[in-house]
């Protein structure tokens, strides 16, 4: 039977840049930490299971800078191996507290993170982009990246300098660290507006993703809707297949929400006695998730049931298969022809494990089930682009994929001050590069003016003003922001004065160590700007 629909999944791996070398310990590197524990290792066993027998599937996973920059780290490195070891030895307390079915599922936590632990150490020596990157070369997996600090483009365009740096840093950091240059792009939040797609092409990417209403709501009418490519230029643009997003993202339908699944909130972390939690917190914190999750979903008001990991991976294979059925239903709708119809369905990778903890046992079931279908096959964006081209011209619409499909989650009362903030920053930094850019300043100001594009690049990224006002999260990312730009004033200052702060320069590049070759003529107006 010839095959009628293609599927690419496309998984977004990201974090925000939260290394902090100047505290032993501290709570937002558990972030990272969760992170690789809870989500990166249980997709790299699924992938590396799914190369090892042959598997006929291929996906797309995108990296950002930052969380590659942080995940090469060898402080960060070190760092996530003690909280591994601090997390088992939760466990082996738990082990010998907890009895019954609670005791019981307090030893399957400590195996599985011990099997986690082997991973890490043995089979890949601690280098988990060193194992994508071997997924790559074997065909199993195609690499792409986002913005260098994953910046939220469609409000950084009052300054297009700003743009043209976070999607050319991010494409020499992701060739510096993978060893290849990515062909596609990652639109941090899926954030577009119309012009943007020659930034992208002049940065040089092929390829990236909008949001379905970006797609539908262009001219001309694309006559594939958002299952084919689009060309807008030189760049071809994919659309985000709703109903993919629907099953798993919405809140009410989503499989995540079945009441056999694993539930998120409820957290050793929060409900321990006193003295528990000693040895695995950072100093001065009370509460805060340690992965240790005896309940499921259950449903409703009342009192939660325990978790059984044997009934949640069930329902995760049931899960696939009606995830793939639909998909069948969906391509049903087109033709048979020379073009299979594409459905192209991204997520944050971070959902599969960490947010949703059967997510992983989700994808292995897919791609199974995938490499025995006969009428749906899973593919790279890259793959199908280069072996059917696009289906014509459109000009995309303004468009994102965060709350109403534009800019609101980004900007909002909370968070108007830091874009007026981050426009500044950028047009200072425009007239710093002219006044002592390359040919212009010494090798000091130079040390001086690359350290600054680094406060700038980390402060626009989009997880901050995200975070701000939303409970969780808000205060330190308030905190980030001023942070970063207190940094880049206190260095522009220093070159407009003529200060050489040698020793305040050197503890700020250890603070912020990422992007160690940036390069600067990424900086600074276009010549259309300066015209």
């Amino acid at each position: 039977m010839k095959r009628r629909g293609q599927l690419a999944l496309v998984l977004h791996a990201h974090l925000p840049y939260v290394r902090h070398p100047e505290h032993a310990r501290f709570l937002e590197e558990h972030w990272l930490f969760e992170a690789i524990a809870d989500c990166y290792l249980p997709l790299l066993e699924v992938f590396r299971a799914a190369a090892q027998r042959g598997s006929r599937t291929r996906l797309t996973l995108s990296l950002s800078p930052t969380l590659l920059s942080q995940l090469a780290d060898t402080l960060l490195q070190s760092r996530f191996l003690d909280y591994l070891e601090r997390r088992l030895s939760l466990c082996e307390g738990e082990t010998s507290r907890r009895g019954g079915d609670m005791g019981r599922l307090a030893r399957w936590y400590r195996q599985r993170l011990t099997r986690l632990r082997d991973l890490f150490l043995n089979e890949i020596g601690g280098d988990l982009i060193a194992a994508w990157v071997e997924l790559r070369d074997c065909g199993l997996l195609e690499l792409i990246t986002t913005a260098a600090t994953h910046g939220y483009l469609p409000l950084l365009r009052s300054q297009e300098s700003a743009v043209r740096a976070q999607l050319r840093v991010g494409w020499d950091c992701f060739r510096e660290m993978t060893g290849q240059p990515p062909s596609g792009l990652w639109l941090p939040e899926c954030g577009y507006y119309p012009g943007l797609e020659e930034q992208i092409s002049a940065a040089g990417y092929a390829y990236t993703i909008l949001e379905a209403h970006g797609i539908q709501q262009g001219f001309p009418k694309p006559p594939w809707d958002v299952y084919a490519p689009v060309s807008c230029g030189s760049l071809a643009l994919f659309g985000r297949d709703p109903f993919s997003a629907q099953e798993v993202w919405s809140r009410e339908t989503g499989y995540p929400g079945h009441p056999v699944y694993r539930e998120y909130h409820r957290d050793l972390g929060f409900e321990a006695e006193a003295g528990v939690l000693d040895g695995f917190l950072p100093p001065g914190v009370r509460a805060a998730p340690t992965g240790i999750k005896y309940y499921r979903v259950t449903g409703g008001d009342g009192p939660k049931a325990l978790y059984d990991p044997q009934v949640a991976a069930g329902q995760a294979a049931q899960d696939a298969s009606r995830f793939i059925e639909n998909r069948r239903r969906l391509t049903a709708r087109f033709p048979p022809g020379p073009r299979p119809s594409l459905i192209v369905a991204p997520y944050d990778a971070e959902l599969f494990g960490h947010w949703w903890f059967e997510g992983p046992n989700f994808l292995a079931a897919l791609i199974r089930a995938l490499d025995q279908a006969p009428d749906l096959e899973m593919v790279t964006l890259g793959g199908y682009l280069e072996r059917y081209g696009s289906v014509g011209r459109c000009i995309a619409a303004a468009s994102s994929w965060g709350e109403q499909g534009y800019n609101q989650a980004w900007l909002r009362p909370e968070t108007g001050w830091v874009h007026l903030q981050l426009h500044q920053a950028a047009a200072e930094f425009n007239a710093l590069v002219a006044c002592y850019g390359p040919g212009r300043g010494d090798p000091r100001e130079l040390l001086r003016l690359r350290q600054a594009a680094r406060s700038l690049l980390l402060a626009q990224g989009s997880d901050w003003t995200f975070h701000m006002g939303r409970g969780g999260g808000s205060e330190y990312a308030r905190t980030r922001v001023v942070g970063q730009l207190s940094r880049f004033a206190f260095l522009a200052d220093t070159l407009r004065r003529g200060r050489d702060p040698r020793e305040r320069l050197v503890a700020l590049e250890q603070l912020d160590n990422l992007f160690p070759t940036l390069d600067l003529a990424h900086f600074g107006a276009s010549d259309v700007e300066k015209a």
